[in-house]
């Protein structure tokens, strides 16, 4: 063993300290992930060298070397680290390393987790150079040191890239921090530090700005700088510090000399390959430089060299030059021979289609300008991206072609229309459909009309609704062109379904989904997609219940796929329907699962699950997890180029001061920008804008934008029931029932509110209730009727006013204290599961307590029981 792999590293003598970094660590100290992850030369072990003895944290480092890919060594050497810096024994991790080739797996993994269990203190794990595993059993090992939560351990891992972990859900449930280029390269302060460490460097503000510039903060160019500077050859005096690709340039001049012409011009060909191979290297060679080294020779002479080459892939076979270094020798060979390059990309682009990497190949056909080359390759590749659901990798490719030569090509403009679907760019689906029909279609083959056909109808459907011309549309595509993928065929079945549930013909809509299942494999995409046709037809027609029982049929089907664009939507799915139940646990979890799936699926979906995660946070009062979300809202509507997504986030942010009583405070964003009501800003989303401005309107306007709200929920009644979408039916008829409270109408407000809450009990939409009950508690003291109040006894029990003396349990001789217990969670909304979670009891000991209450107090339901307790006030609930 080489101990000197337990070191921490020792600190240079010109160390700047980096005390904002530093306070980003010891403020996360709590969380289970520390990544950092940078490529080479960005200081990061020196940071956390730097931290852990600032600190004086116990800690066990471990520089991770290829030996360690053998898991016996790996065994050896974590065991030990972790026993010479913690407070654990070394004889619960001795001979691990031999046990392994006797014990399973699993078992050692749990032997390790319960060794470390007994830490006494807090104990940082460092795993240097992490980039350098490849060995699946230590990546299960360390993901499960993360998941385990371990009470006094963190892992903190240093790394070229992101290990092969489950970060994105590590991020959702805000459990790792992260530190990455952007976050290690120098600031300009502490780049003036360094200079000043170096006596002989002086520098103007502005040539530092320039040296930020150039070299993006990265400390090692910065070291190069510093290297190019002190040659004073003949012929290399390097003057001035204007730019400093010149000194770049002239240091890798001066390298040169010291290599082989060849193989410095070899250098040059390979870094205009984004990765290379011994394989590409020989055929990039072979075609324009005969007589080079073999791409195996090369690379082994580069790895000598430590020539700033990164390994890409996890088994080494592919590899890149560092950028600036790639950069340098590109701007070099161009200086040199300045043709070169785009017979090279184009001979690069052509050698990965040969290989079958079309993204690769895609790729360098753009870079070598040869867009006909790049479009024809996305034409024929768009069906076999879209059977996988892979609409991104489409959009990727798209925002690399010049928009000219996008509007010239009539197949690029088709494929385009779902990205911008997708991404919910409405201003360029709207262009691009009036582009198209601009050109015509006539000269157009059977499967682009089609297409075309095709997203007319989703555009008639969900952004200027006119299910009549949609159903017209999509009807003419399915005759022109038959598809059974799932981003266009089932999506196409689907969006059809959609268009006649909005005629109202909904068993219609329905029963075209269900005869897919008789033509399809229940494994099929398009048997999964009519299942989620069904769902969106439920949805948009206010039927939660059913849309839950078909989405139970989805997600058995898509839970063990890899569909992971539906995957996105399922979570999507159970998330909205059990925000509307109000089933809290059910909702944060689903809606945190369809986070995963950035990018992935629906920008506008994935931004109301963000809505819908702020807005359940808000419910239940939780402040942290509330500015958390709203947080994450913020950041993707600042990363998104349409407008509107800032639009969207201001209004979850408004929502949530409305719950909190605060509506006055965002009246002025509520009178400002109102557009025309239209349906497609309705459809199943969550959160609405214009309907939260109507909200804020009735609750906190005055008594004459109180009446101009009601005016705007009558069209906006009109306007969905012209389209059938009873989604936000309930909030709607509540907040009538709101505006008329406010003027003092308290008959109306009466009649809409019992309205609302019989809806609400026979759809068991409990969140509609719960959401005006902590806006305006008020409004509930119209209720006159008994009846109603059972409904909201049941719906909803504390805005219940309690209007009669209440007992102590003590004059309650018939009921026994458990039985007290069981009523109180009955009233409080528990189902007998959660009862007998919640008193640690069976579910069958709850339901035999249940018979004999119903027993005591003559009743023969939940209903009956609660209302019974109410109206003789027997205890307190």
């Amino acid at each position: 063993m080489r101990h000197s792999k337990l070191n921490i590293p020792a600190l240079p003598s010109d160390l700047i300290r980096r005390p904002h970094l530093l306070k980003k660590l010891e403020r996360k100290s709590a969380v289970a992930l520390i990544l950092i992850s940078a490529p080479a030369g960005y200081g990061k072990s020196i940071l956390i060298s730097q931290w852990i003895k600032e600190t004086e944290s116990a800690h066990a480092w471990l520089s991770i070397d290829e030996t360690m890919n053998d898991t016996s060594i790996f065994l050896t050497y974590i065991s030990e680290a972790i026993s010479k810096f913690s407070s654990i024994e070394k004889q619960s991790l001795k001979n691990l390393d031999k046990d392994y080739n006797f014990i399973n797996w699993p078992s050692i993994i749990e032997i390790f987790v319960n060794s470390l269990n007994v830490l006494d203190e807090h104990t940082v794990l460092i795993l240097d150079n992490y980039h350098l595993i490849r060995n699946q059993e230590i990546h299960q090992l360390v993901q499960t040191l993360i998941d385990e939560e371990i009470k006094n351990l963190q892992v903190l891992i240093i790394t070229r890239w992101d290990p092969p972990f489950k970060l994105q859900k590590l991020r959702i449930y805000d459990r790792i921090v992260e530190l990455r280029m952007s976050n290690l390269k120098f600031e300009k302060d502490e780049l003036i530090q360094f200079f000043t460490l170096h006596r002989n460097i002086k520098l103007t503000s502005d040539e530092v700005d320039k040296v930020i510039e150039d070299t993006e903060g990265w400390i090692l160019a910065i070291r190069m700088l510093l290297l190019a500077r002190s040659f004073r050859m003949e012929d290399y005096e390097i003057k001035g510090i204007e730019n400093i690709s010149n000194y770049l340039d002239q240091l890798l001049s001066y390298i040169s000399l010291n290599l082989e012409p060849e193989f410095f011009k070899q250098m040059q060909l390979c870094a205009l390959c984004d990765q290379f191979n011994v394989e590409l290297i020989d055929s990039i060679c072979d075609f324009a430089y005969e007589g080079s080294c073999k791409g195996e020779v090369f690379l082994a002479k580069l790895k000598e060299l430590n020539f700033f080459i990164i390994a890409t892939d996890l088994d080494g076979g592919w590899y890149r030059f560092h950028h600036l270094v790639g950069e340098t020798l590109i701007r070099n060979l161009k200086k040199t021979d300045p043709d070169i390059a785009i017979s090279i990309y184009t001979h690069i682009s052509k050698w990965f289609f040969d290989k079958n990497f079309v993204d690769e190949a895609i790729n360098f056909a753009i870079k070598a300008k040869n867009y006909d080359l790049a479009c024809s390759q996305i034409t024929k590749h768009r069906a076999s991206i879209l059977d996988q659901d892979q609409w991104w990798v489409l959009q990727r490719w798209l925002d690399k072609i010049p928009r000219q030569i996008r509007n010239a090509n009539m197949d690029i403009l088709v494929t385009e229309l779902l990205v911008c679907e997708e991404t919910w760019n409405i201003e360029d689906f709207s262009s691009i459909l009036n582009r198209i029909e601009s050109i015509g279609l006539e000269n157009s083959n059977a499967e682009n009309i089609s297409r075309y056909l095709f997203h007319l109808g989703y555009f008639l459907t969900f952004v200027e609704p006119n299910p009549k011309k949609a159903v017209e549309s999509l009807e003419q595509s399915i005759a022109l062109f038959h598809d059974e993928s799932a981003l266009f065929g089932g999506r196409r079945d689907t969006i059809l379904a959609c268009s006649r549930q909005m005629l109202g013909e909904t068993s219609l809509a329905l029963k075209s989904l269900e005869d897919i299942h008789e033509k399809f494999e229940r494994s099929s995409k398009l048997y999964v997609r009519s299942l989620d046709g069904k769902v969106l037809v439920h949805l948009l027609s206010g039927n939660f219940e059913s849309a839950n029982k078909d989405l139970k049929k989805f997600l058995f089907l898509v839970q063990d796929s890899d569909f992971l664009y539906l995957k996105g939507w399922s979570s999507y799915y159970q998330g909205n329907i059990a925000f509307q139940f109000f089933q809290k646990d059910r909702a944060m979890n689903t809606f945190k699962k369809a986070l995963e799936f950035e990018g992935v699926f629906n920008y506008r979906v994935y931004f109301d699950a963000l809505a819908g995660l702020v807005l359940m946070s808000s419910l239940q009062k939780d402040k942290e997890a509330t500015a958390l979300f709203l947080e994450k809202m913020s950041q993707m509507a600042n990363k998104l180029k349409d407008t509107n997504f800032k639009n969207y986030y201001r209004s979850v942010q408004a929502r949530v001061n409305w719950h909190k009583g605060m509506g006055e405070k965002e009246m002025s964003w509520v009178t400002t920008d109102r557009v025309k009501q239209h349906s497609s800003l309705y459809l199943f989303l969550i959160d609405v804008p214009e309907l939260t401005k109507t909200r804020i309107m009735i609750s906190h306007g005055s008594n004459i934008q109180v009446q101009e709200a009601l005016s705007v929920l009558e069209e906006v009644e009109v306007m969905l029931e012209s389209v059938y979408n009873h989604y936000q039916h309930i909030d709607i008829i509540l907040l009538k029932a709101m505006g008329f409270f406010r003027l003092r109408k308290e008959n109306l407000a009466a009649k809409w509110l019992a309205e609302a809450l019989t809806l609400a009990e026979k759809k068991n939409m409990i969140r509609p209730i719960m959401e005006v009950a902590m806006v305006m508690p008020s409004l509930f003291s119209v209720l006159k009727d008994a009846a109603t109040y059972r409904i909201l006894t049941f719906i909803i029990f504390d805005v219940v006013p309690q209007k009669t003396r209440e007992r102590n349990l003590s004059d309650v001789n018939e009921l026994t204290l458990r039985e007290q217990e069981i009523i109180r969670l009955i009233f409080k909304g528990l189902r007998n599961k959660e009862v007998a979670q919640q008193l640690n009891i069976s579910i069958l000991t709850v339901k035999t307590h249940l018979r004999n209450i119903y027993s005591k107090l003559d009743v023969s339901s939940r209903t009956a029981m609660i209302n019974k307790i109410l109206e003789k006030n027997l205890f307190t609930l």
